[in-house]
């Protein structure tokens, strides 16, 4: 609700500075915002003199700002769960998209943690002694060598962990 708010006061001060006098790129960069935005809020005031939302063709929302909380609130209580996951947590008969665009609404966007093994003593100790081994090859040699990357392969079915940060 408060961004309903937010962006009501912020077109009120476009055209209160419109009609004060100032310029439309003083606007723009006092206010941070497009001249594009400038425009078309002093146009739709001139014409209609509102500053409201028109109203949105398409599927209504399906959630209410309530649930919207709640889906915010389990995403920070569980960041490390998928949305279809935050969804059935929550008892909510909406879809696992409808669960991820309040999170992106919110800039909380889908990450998958990477899991990466600790380096030990012993690792560290493995990787000088290669390292000494073969510290006076020429160039000829490591011209014949293939590094690889290393994948890890897992036996479980779990799948991938996931996290909005």
């Amino acid at each position: 609700m408060a961004q309903i708010h937010d962006k009501i006061a912020l077109r009120g001060r476009i055209i209160g500075m419109k009609e004060a006098g100032h310029s439309t790129a003083e606007i723009c960069r006092e206010l941070d915002v497009s001249y594009t935005t400038v425009d078309k809020w002093w146009r739709r005031w001139r014409a209609e003199g509102n500053l409201l939302d028109r109203p949105w063709s398409g599927v209504p929302r399906r959630t209410s700002p309530g649930e919207d909380i709640r889906i915010i609130e389990e995403a920070s209580r569980t960041p490390i769960m998928n949305a279809v996951a935050k969804r059935d947590n929550l008892r909510m008969q909406v879809s696992s998209d409808t669960v991820r665009r309040r999170l992106n609404e919110r800039g909380l966007h889908h990450r998958i943690p990477v899991e990466k093994e600790m380096l030990t003593e012993r690792h560290r100790n493995l990787r000088l002694r290669f390292a000494q081994t073969y510290v006076d090859k020429n160039l000829d040699f490591w011209g014949t060598v293939i590094f690889s990357d290393e994948k890890t392969f897992s036996s479980t079915t779990h799948g991938q962990l996931h996290c909005y940060p």
